[in-house]
């Protein structure tokens, strides 16, 4: 029975029980920190786009010898590493607030279904469903930062990529290509570059998905034997257990899923390295001809390449965040399950006793 309450634990129940944070008596707290969160984003990307444009001005007063704009340049980037410091703190701040309060408050939630529900706690973990305190206390904590951060990234990234497409239109130009001209081409590069890592990425990170949701139902399981096994040794039954439930068993389970992700980001980060290193050259090889032939200075070189990397960066985010999307289901998963079955069994006790 146990395992057929575990499958109804969806993606979908857990955005519907953790989004009430957004709708109940702590909604006015959650938009003043999920609207400063998007206003620190903000702040992030006007800093970074002031860091682009800083760059044009050093490299075209260092190719210029221009010795006085150069210190004039330090002394602004002294300038904007402190607002861009300022701005990672502010970022920061309102991130852990939100993440801290939406934990609290979904936990709370969890808590007082499960106390209040007709189904026991013993019988809870022993017949439909393991470890519930480790499902709310660490997976609701997983679910939740992780949703945070995740939604903060694509928010992020859909305002940095779209910025900075505007930056590599306007600095790129156009360039012939087999006789035509190509206007933007710099923006249709990114766009065919970042699309061939991303598909890349996307083939390594699918089997690694499943991998670690397998992991973390395997750490559940885990928790769950030591859970029973000093409830067992309290009451004098440890030596009633069979060969099946001994320790060994759950280790060699964990190992082999272990491996299987290890094997999976090993894959990941090998290809995320040759991708880093290979990146920053591309839009600079693009840039060459025009540098060379006068139609781009040197400033102008590298605020592109700093833009195309902004870009690829922002638009290769969901592959670079596979994993921890895949953190992110699996612990969601299972709170939604441990819902799924409290409400299942309240409604089917409720019958019950009408009938």
């Amino acid at each position: 029975m146990k395992q057929s309450y575990e499958n109804l634990g969806t993606l979908g129940h857990f955005l519907k029980i953790a989004f009430q944070y957004w709708h109940g008596d702590q909604k006015a707290k959650a938009y003043i920190l999920g609207l400063g969160f998007i206003a620190s984003l903000i702040l992030n990307l006007i800093m970074a786009l002031l860091i682009n444009q800083w760059s044009k001005g050093f490299f075209d007063a260092l190719q210029q010898h221009q010795f006085a704009a150069i210190i004039q340049s330090v002394k602004n980037l002294a300038i904007l590493a402190t607002g861009t410091g300022i701005a990672a703190i502010i970022t920061v701040q309102f991130r852990m607030r939100l993440q801290v309060s939406w934990r609290i408050w979904l936990m709370s939630k969890l808590v007082e279904r499960w106390v209040q529900s007709a189904l026991s706690r013993d019988r809870l973990m022993s017949d439909f469903i393991d470890n519930p305190e480790a499902r709310i206390a660490e997976d609701g904590r997983i679910a939740v930062e992780l949703l945070v951060e995740m939604t903060g990234g694509i928010i992020y990234t859909l305002l940095i990529s779209s910025s900075f497409i505007i930056v590599l239109w306007a600095m790129g130009g156009y360039a012939e290509i087999f006789g035509y001209p190509i206007h933007g081409y710099l923006v249709y590069a990114v766009l065919i570059y970042t699309s061939i890592t991303s598909l890349g990425m996307f083939f390594l990170c699918v089997p690694l998905v499943k991998n670690v949701e397998e992991k973390a139902a395997a750490e559940g399981d885990f928790r769950y034997f030591l859970t029973e096994t000093i409830s067992d040794s309290r009451s004098d039954k440890l030596q009633q257990r069979s060969q099946a439930s001994a320790p060994d068993v759950f280790f060699d389970q964990l190992l082999k899923r272990w491996i299987k992700v290890i094997r999976g980001q090993t894959k990941i980060i090998s290809f995320a390295t040759t991708n880093n290193l290979i990146a920053p050259i591309v839009p600079v090889v693009l840039c060459a001809p025009k540098y060379l032939s006068g139609d781009m200075s040197l400033g102008d070189v590298m605020q592109t390449a700093a833009a195309f990397l902004q870009v690829q960066t922002s638009l290769n985010w969901l592959a670079d965040n596979a994993f921890s999307l895949a953190n992110w289901s699996a612990s969601a998963k299972r709170v939604a399950a441990l819902d799924t079955t409290i409400r299942k069994f309240n409604d089917g006790l409720a019958l019950t006793q009408s009938a």
